[in-house]
C-alpha cells in the first residue's frame, strides 16, 4: 500500500514482513502483531463500530519457518493480537524468510452499507452510499522482540513467559508451550 492510497476492500497488497539481526549476537525473535481499527480521532472503534481485526488479513507465509502461536492469547483471546516466533536462531547480519506475503481488507466490508435515495426537485435521483467503515482507519502494527541464544530456553521463558524445546544443538525452537 503505497503512501496516501487509499485500500480497496478485497484488492490484494504486497506485504512482506521480515526481521534482521543488526546486533552481534545470535538470536531467537518473536513478532507480536496488532490489527485494529481506529476512528477520525484515532480512537479504537472495535467496540462502537464492530469492526473486527479479523476484516484485516495478513495472510502468513512460509510456515515451516514461522511458527504462529495461535494460544499465546488465551485465555483472553483477542483477534487484534498475532504472536509469532521465527524457529531457526538468527546471526547477525542475517535476516528472516518473510512471516507474510499479502494484505487485504475483508471485501465482506462491503456488506455494511446504507443506500439513500433522494429525489431532487427537478425530478432527478440521487443514491448516496454510506458504509460502516468511512471515516475509519485500519492498523498493522508489528513488534519485533529478541532473546539470546545462550541458555536460550530459560531466557525464552523469563523474557516470553513460554516455555520452549530447541532443537539438540540449539539452533531452532521445536516446540512452544504455555
Amino acid at each position: 500500500l503505497d503512501e496516501g492510497e487509499t485500500p480497496v476492500p478485497g484488492k490484494t497488497y504486497p506485504e512482506a514482513i521480515s526481521v534482521a539481526n543488526t546486533g552481534s549476537i545470535d538470536t531467537f525473535v518473536r513478532v507480536i502483531i496488532n490489527r485494529y481499527w481506529t476512528d477520525a480521532s484515532g480512537e479504537k472503534t472495535e467496540a462502537t463500530t464492530g469492526l473486527s481485526p479479523d476484516l484485516i488479513k495478513l495472510n502468513l507465509a512460509n510456515e515451516g519457518k514461522w511458527i504462529y502461536d495461535k494460544a499465546s492469547d488465551y485465555p483472553d483471546y483477542s483477534p487484534e493480537r498475532m504472536v509469532l516466533y521465527y524457529s531457526e536462531a538468527l546471526s547477525p547480519e542475517m535476516k528472516t524468510e518473510p512471516l507474510s506475503d499479502t494484505l487485504q481488507i475483508d471485501p465482506s466490508i462491503l456488506n455494511d452499507v446504507v443506500i439513500k435515495e433522494t429525489k431532487s426537485d427537478d425530478g432527478t435521483w440521487t443514491r448516496t452510499y454510506a458504509y460502516k467503515y468511512d471515516g475509519y482507519s485500519f492498523h498493522l502494527e508489528a513488534e519485533v522482540n529478541a532473546v539470546q541464544t545462550h541458555n536460550a530456553v530459560d531466557a525464552i521463558k523469563s523474557a516470553w513467559g513460554v516455555d520452549v524445546t530447541l532443537s539438540e544443538d540449539g539452533t531452532a525452537i521445536t516446540g512452544i508451550n504455555h
